[in-house]
């Protein structure tokens, strides 16, 4: 069975279920997923057979009973059910941008200076065995800016007090929107371990974790005050300081991947390019009570207690941005191994970052050619499972556990990438070996570290030119 057999029948499974009220609407959602599902990387012309089969799919997200909350559904469920195998399960949240080109679409906004853009948050679950296993998406959020004042701007322009505006709903409540919206979903069948980055550094939300009684890792952001007579403290200290001041309490060498200069937002030292080097790592904890900061809400407490784990780099390399985390949790940091388990299920985020390159490249989603936010976010419902399956095959391809090529490459393919990237690939290799392979032929260079969604998605996207060019000759030197 070839990828995107396997690729297919995934997604078929996820969306079987799909229910819009009418029993075409759902048959037709059931095939444009499989449609879409085989070949991800085309455009919704060449990807779906003929033009009836086109001119349905744009009825299809035309049709008012048509939502995309009810077409992602399915998977959610299916989500869900994975979920419930595992006794813990991470759910990583994050957001990304998706822009459109060309002329304005109706209902888009403005992200920065341009217009035809919206904004995309993503719940997505992962296995917390240590294998890293994308489960499935549980929840998302799409919005657009309309393009007036900030907050900022507004309380500059009238009399509402900084705090009155930050009562004021805002893109900030999505953080706890979607950790509730994933707990609703599970419904206790699993327990949850909310993992965000720095940008959902917020008091109110850390707060309102911590009344839920909800688990989390989060990436500090702001270096708060403290109540210093509660925590102990110096005068004047604040969170950073006091934490690297504790006695360290583990050490670990870690291999740091090169990372290249951000395309865009790479100004802070954060995302500054650097060189793959071997790190040795020191991780202390503790825990605080910080104070609650001026604009945060009344309703909020004065203050609340909070674990915090930082993970500092101990002799880096001159001229070189050293590692410095401060992660703060729900979870307990008592002993070495629950602090490393602690940095390590924050190390699962990088596969939401995957996941959104792989619905941006694998499935081209910002070239889609649709007119309004509607259609629009019913076509991103569409390729939310078909992204999760490319990505949980990818990660398996990563896997520890030998799987053999054959479940992922049809024998044309095989032949076809022995024969252009010189690989002397058999019937008894791995399919990581396969994936490697796949790479080479999307320009992925062995001293580069293992490589990205980007480069297997171009060197995918070759081989599937390839292989039908190889059946073309196959079959004309039958027919001779």
């Amino acid at each position: 069975m070839d990828e995107a057999t396997r690729r297919t029948q995934a997604v078929e499974e996820e969306v079987a279920d799909v229910e819009l009220g009418d029993e075409r609407l759902n048959f037709r959602a059931r095939r444009i997923s499989k449609r879409i599902a085989a070949e991800p990387g085309l455009g919704f012309p060449q990807a779906l057979a003929t033009e009836a089969e086109l001119e349905g799919f744009y009825r299809f997200l035309g049709n008012e009973k048509v939502t995309p909350q009810a077409i992602l559904e399915p998977h959610v469920q299916a989500t869900v059910g994975r979920a419930e195998e595992h006794r813990t399960v991470l759910v990583v949240h994050d957001t990304t941008e998706f822009r459109f080109g060309g002329r304005g679409r109706e209902g888009l906004g403005i992200v920065t200076r341009a217009g035809n853009a919206f904004f995309g948050h993503f719940s997505l679950a992962v296995s917390a065995d240590g294998h890293r296993d994308p489960l499935g998406v549980l929840a998302t959020k799409a919005w657009a800016r309309g393009g007036g004042p900030s907050p900022t701007k507004s309380r500059r322009q009238n009399t509402k007090s900084y705090r009155e505006t930050r009562e004021q709903p805002s893109e900030q409540d999505r953080w706890l929107e979607s950790v509730e919206r994933a707990e609703e979903c599970v419904g206790g069948r699993a327990s949850l371990i909310h993992v965000m980055d720095s940008e959902a550094d917020d008091y109110a939300l850390l707060w309102n974790l911590q009344e839920a009684q909800r688990r989390f890792v989060l990436r500090l952001c702001y270096d708060r005050r403290l109540d210093e007579v509660a925590t102990g403290a110096l005068p004047g200290e604040k969170t950073c300081h006091f934490v690297t001041r504790s006695a360290i309490r583990a050490v670990r060498e870690v291999n740091l991947s090169r990372r290249k200069r951000a395309i865009a937002g790479g100004r802070t030292r954060r995302v500054a390019p650097r060189e793959e080097r071997l790190a040795t790592l020191v991780f202390t904890a503790t825990t605080v009570v910080v104070r609650r900061p001026a604009y945060a809400p009344g309703s909020t407490a004065e203050s609340m207690s909070i674990n915090v784990v930082a993970v500092r780099e101990k002799d880096a390399p001159k001229d070189t941005e050293p590692v410095d985390w401060y992660l703060i949790t729900s979870e307990p940091i008592e002993t070495q191994e629950q602090i490393l388990a602690v940095v390590d299920a924050y190390r699962a985020r990088w596969l939401i970052e995957e996941y959104f390159k792989t619905i941006k490249t694998g499935c081209i989603f910002e070239e889609r050619q649709l007119e309004t936010k509607t259609t629009i976010l019913k076509a991103l419902a569409l390729f939310t499972p078909v992204a999760w399956a490319l990505l949980r095959m990818r990660a398996l391809s990563r896997s520890s556990e030998r799987s053999p090529i054959a479940t992922v490459l049809s024998p044309a393919q095989l032949a076809v990438l022995k024969k252009e990237t010189g690989i002397p690939l058999r019937k008894n290799s791995s399919a990581a070996e396969a994936y490697l392979a796949v790479a080479r032929l999307g320009g992925h260079i062995k001293n580069n570290g293992p490589p990205g969604w980007q480069v297997l998605g171009r060197g995918y996207a070759k081989l599937l030119t390839l292989e039908a060019g190889y059946k073309i000759a196959k079959s004309e030197t039958c027919d001779r």
